[in-house]
């Protein structure tokens, strides 16, 4: 009877102790990182009232008979499942996802916790408040590494420091530079320019210009439809003008030749005529002894009818008649001698002339001077507006000889090489005392000069802390794909080497190549203010490569990616990252890694001993702690600005706590069943 007795006893201890840790699950719910405790039984003792016996050949084994002896406590565990993580905002405070434990020092031992509500002492260290005890970490260098192989310590910020000032080494450029845009010249033009008319010009008289009486062009011809009369007194001949003519003697003409063959053929004993050395029409009696012919010429046309009649009028032995001077738009192959300006009036060019062309060429004044002359063969001289463009060319220090031209219009055209460093401007062409020269060939600008360029700058640092600012110009050049390139500092400093360079990109817009002027290798400088001498590299890209600087057709845009030089700055806040890092952020702008928290976990976690304050210790059950940053020995995640609540779920323990008391009931009821089996017994001897 007092087995039972005893088992129930048992029974009520060990249920006792499983409601002490409900109890203390239920008091740690809102207390943060806790773990729930559990409590698992396990049958006590037996004690054996008969043995096992085996079977034999004749009989059957038989199994043992014992009788249990009550309960005993198997095991107290530790649930380290994930507890919920609330948001605080707290930089400090942080949380672990996933398994792991931060790491506490008293300056003797560790210790370890799932509860992350740190904060920094006077000192800058960070702690836990409940203690004091100093978080463990990684504590990184003055260049903000924390180098392989640095030692578990105490985190340790000491808020104020300075980070000293870095000079610039590097500036990355990245962005665009217009494929489509090209640099322009200077591009001036002369006042109109006519030529004498001759008869192997073979001119179209539509066009020409008459000075006299009519002083302008001759328009409005119609072929087919405009005519021109030519009476002699007696005979009367009608031409009509044609674009195309089809000979002597067909009454049709397209220039003053035309006109003067079929004149002649028509009167030939009357009246002849020639085009004179001043381009105008001279009629002269043919005829023999002391006759005479009465011209009258007449057109359909009003403007032809005007520069004509002029030669109206008796023609004998004695006396000639003349029309209106024709002229033609120049060209290049008029004698300088003939020209003429847009009103008719000659240019006042004889055989042996001296001009003088002068210009300011980016500002620089340059002169040229030359002679002129009626015969071709004459060397140092010119003839023709041809040979003036050749010397005009030469004297302008021009690229090419075509860039001085005479257009359909007569007027001489001068286009400067490409960029505002070879601008042109005041350009003039004269003789002394011409001024008729002079006013035909002062220039007037059609298109200015300008550079297909871009400019970016950068601020940039010396050693000192002091700024620079750094401004890259970039010039497009006349070789496609090529741009020059050129540095400049705002202020005292000496560039000393690598100030300018040429970049060229592929044909697919990638960049090609970036090299420095005279073999250097990054832009060299004395800031003269005492610091040292710097050398910066300026890198745009990685060649065949697009991470750079492109040439596309789109606007230009530079801009720089990076540099990696900044003033002296003090630190001003902090920010933790989910692998533990801690970064400090200095006044100049600087993030640089100050320290990282490390984490521990171990093989078997449930061995740990609590110590209280939230904190464990290690048995000789745990294991050793394996110690390391996040990502590297642990998979983990820190998450800063939250903390890791309990884990005790109040559902569970109330369903435990009922079976708990059930269990404790029932055991109560064996021991007061025995004690009623047990009175029973006793009243036996009445």
């Amino acid at each position: 009877m007092m087995r039972s007795l005893f088992s129930g006893v048992s029974g009520l201890k060990n249920h006792q102790i499983r409601m002490d840790v409900i109890g203390n699950n239920i008091a740690n719910i809102n207390t943060i990182g806790f773990k729930k405790g559990r409590v698992t039984f396990e049958e006590a003792l037996a004690q054996t009232m008969r043995g096992a016996m085996r079977p034999s050949e004749l009989h059957g084994g038989t199994n043992p008979m014992q009788v249990g002896l009550g309960i005993t406590i198997g095991s107290i565990d530790t649930m380290f499942s994930q507890g919920n993580l609330e948001s605080t905002g707290i930089q400090t405070d942080l949380a672990i996802q996933g398994d792991g434990f931060f790491v506490l020092s008293d300056g003797v031992s560790e210790y370890y916790t799932r509860s992350g509500n740190f904060q920094f002492d006077a000192q800058g260290r960070l702690i836990n408040p409940t203690n004091g005890y100093v978080v463990q970490g990684y504590m990184a260098n003055n260049s903000g590494v924390i180098e392989p192989g640095t030692s578990i310590g105490d985190i340790v910020l000491p808020f104020g420091q300075k980070v000293a000032a870095k000079a610039t080494t590097k500036v990355a450029f990245t962005g665009n530079l217009n494929a489509s845009e090209n640099p322009q010249g200077t591009i001036v033009r002369s006042d109109v320019m006519y030529a004498i008319e001759t008869t192997t010009d073979d001119s179209d008289v539509n066009g020409l210009y008459a000075s006299g009486n009519t002083n302008s062009n001759i328009t409005g011809l119609i072929p087919g439809i405009t005519t021109i009369t030519v009476n002699d007194g007696t005979n009367t001949h009608t031409y009509t003008y044609v674009l195309e003519d089809s000979g002597a003697s067909n009454d049709d003409f397209n220039s003053l030749a035309d006109l003067i063959d079929e004149i002649n053929s028509d009167f030939s004993g009357s009246i002849q005529v020639t085009l004179n050395s001043s381009g105008a029409l001279e009629f002269s009696y043919a005829g023999t002894g002391t006759g005479s012919a009465t011209i009258s010429i007449t057109s359909n046309n009003a403007v032809l009818e005007s520069a004509l009649t002029k030669a109206n009028g008796t023609v004998n032995n004695g006396n000639t008649t003349t029309t209106d001077e024709f002229s033609h738009r120049a060209t290049e192959n008029d004698q300088l001698i003939n020209l003429r300006n847009s009103s008719g009036q000659s240019l006042n060019l004889s055989d042996g002339d001296a001009l003088t062309i002068s210009c300011l060429k980016n500002g620089a004044l340059i002169t040229g001077n030359f002679t002129v002359s009626d015969d071709s063969s004459m060397d140092g001289s010119i003839w023709t507006l041809a040979d003036l463009n050749t010397q005009i060319a030469s004297v302008l220090g021009l690229s090419e000889t075509t860039q001085v031209s005479i257009d359909s219009s007569g007027r001489l055209n001068i286009q400067g090489d490409p960029g505002a460093d070879n601008e042109l401007s005041a350009i003039s062409i004269s003789e002394s005392n011409n001024s008729v020269l002079g006013s035909t060939m002062s220039f007037t600008e059609i298109q200015e000069a300008k550079d297909a360029k871009y400019s970016t700058n950068v601020t940039i640092y010396d050693a000192l802390g002091h700024k620079h600012t750094l401004t890259l110009t970039f010039k497009k050049t006349i070789i496609p794909g090529q741009w020059t390139w050129e540095a400049q500092l705002g202020g005292d400093e000496t560039i000393s080497a690598g100030g300018q360079g040429k970049l060229a990109f592929n044909p697919d817009g990638s960049l090609l190549s970036f090299t420095y002027d005279g073999g250097a290798t990054a832009l060299q400088f004395n800031p003269n203010n005492g610091a040292d001498p710097m050398n910066v590299i300026l890198d745009v890209g990685t060649t065949s490569s697009y991470d750079g600087l492109t040439q596309f057709s789109a606007p230009s845009a530079v801009v720089i990616n990076s540099q990696d030089g900044y003033a002296s700055g003090n630190l001003s806040s902090i920010s933790i990252a989910q692998n533990g890092e801690i970064t400090g952020l200095f006044t100049n702008g600087v993030t640089k890694t100050l320290a990282q928290i490390v984490l521990a976990v171990f093989n078997n976690p449930s061995g740990l001993l609590k110590v209280g304050d939230n904190m464990f210790s290690t048995s000789a059950n745990s294991g050793a702690p394996a110690k390391g940053a996040v990502g590297e020995v642990i998979q983990s995640t820190i998450l800063p600005g939250s903390l890791e609540m309990s884990n005790v779920d109040l559902a569970e323990e109330f369903t435990d706590m009922i079976v708990a008391q059930r269990g404790f009931q029932a055991n109560a009821r064996v021991i007061t069943t025995s004690d009623d089996m047990l009175n029973e017994l006793v009243n036996l001897k009445r």
